[in-house]
């Protein structure tokens, strides 16, 4: 099946960073990271969702594995503001310029600052999501981390 290009794919291939269109099938009430993760085939720990957070009017976005939780007082200090709150799920078309399932930290519509879990330094590939739903892009971490002058900090809630 042919896909088309998506905002982030266009941008990828602008800055000359290769990828891997990942596609999967999956009712939007059922939309959960694990599920996608599980229909690609891939391990939990190399998939990554895009978490999209508060600080007053500036929008900072979070990128942790799908199986991982993110600790608010972790990312915020990451970022250098106060405290964080995560942005309400009806306002992230508004103010992401992506809906729940597929935001991607390439394109948001606004963006203070971007940080992943240092967790992606175990793997040199990592699947994020296309910015459109029922697609992913398996991308080399390095490449899409430097494009996004993003930060890699330990940001998620540590295990019991």
């Amino acid at each position: 099946m042919k896909v088309n290009k998506t905002n982030a794919m266009r941008m990828l291939d602008s800055a000359k960073i290769g990828y891997e269109v990942l596609e999967y099938d999956l009712d939007k009430d059922l939309f959960s990271g694990e599920r996608v993760s599980d229909l690609l085939g891939l391990d939990y720990a190399q998939c990554y969702k895009t978490l999209a957070l508060r600080h007053g009017h500036d929008i900072y976005l979070c990128v942790i594995s799908v199986k991982d939780e993110l600790d608010l007082k972790k990312c915020a200090k990451a970022l250098g503001v106060k405290n964080l709150e995560m942005v309400h799920v009806k306002d992230l078309l508004k103010d992401v310029g992506y809906e729940r399932g597929s935001v991607t930290p390439i394109g948001a519509k606004k963006n203070k600052g971007i940080v992943f879990d240092d967790e992606t330094d175990n793997f040199e590939t990592i699947e994020i999501s296309a910015g459109a739903y029922g697609l992913g892009l398996k991308v080399n971490k390095e490449e899409l981390i430097g494009f996004l002058h993003a930060q890699v900090k330990d940001i998620v809630k540590d295990e019991l």
